[in-house]
């Protein structure tokens, strides 16, 4: 049986960085992309398993764990990766994401900051994932700090 490394010309983790920056701007020439949204929150959740690879004598999987529950935005991200790849995040750590939603409304995330504009107050067009605690974050905005962490924390060389 033979094995291979990476995905052609993905082979380390700063590489799944720059799909990441891909996948966004596919979010941002369309905000209401699920299939998009959907390969950026994958992408981002596997970071952290290219970071921490099993290795021979070596389970990385509680520093997975730990480093995924170190950050609510990556609690987030894993939670939105999990529910789109098995329809359903049943695991008991994803605990932060009630849904997610397609809004129509007359408010365009690329022209008005969902960050400083609430998606729950104007009804920013495009998906909209609402947290457990009643907070709705547009996906746009959302996936800006994850590629954002994400480029601080892996760098381009």
């Amino acid at each position: 049986m033979t094995s291979f490394k990476g995905f052609a010309p993905l082979q380390q983790p700063r590489d799944l960085v720059a799909k990441l920056r891909h996948d966004f701007e596919r979010m941002r020439a369309a905000p209401d992309d699920a299939y998009a949204a959907f390969d950026f929150f994958v992408t981002a959740e596997h970071i952290v398993d290219w970071l921490l690879p099993d290795k021979p004598g070596a389970n990385q999987a509680a520093a997975r764990k730990a480093r995924r529950a170190s950050l609510e935005l990556l609690e987030i991200t894993s939670h939105l990766a999990n529910g789109a790849k098995h329809f359903q995040a049943l695991a008991k750590q994803h605990d932060s994401v009630a849904d997610v939603k397609l809004a129509q409304g007359g408010f365009d995330p690329r022209a008005f900051s969902p960050t400083a504009f609430s998606p729950a107050a104007f009804r920013m067009h495009g998906l909209n994932v609402h947290l457990e605690d009643g907070r709705v974050l547009n996906v746009l905005s959302l996936a800006e700090d994850v590629l954002r962490h994400w480029q601080t924390e892996l760098p381009a060389p």
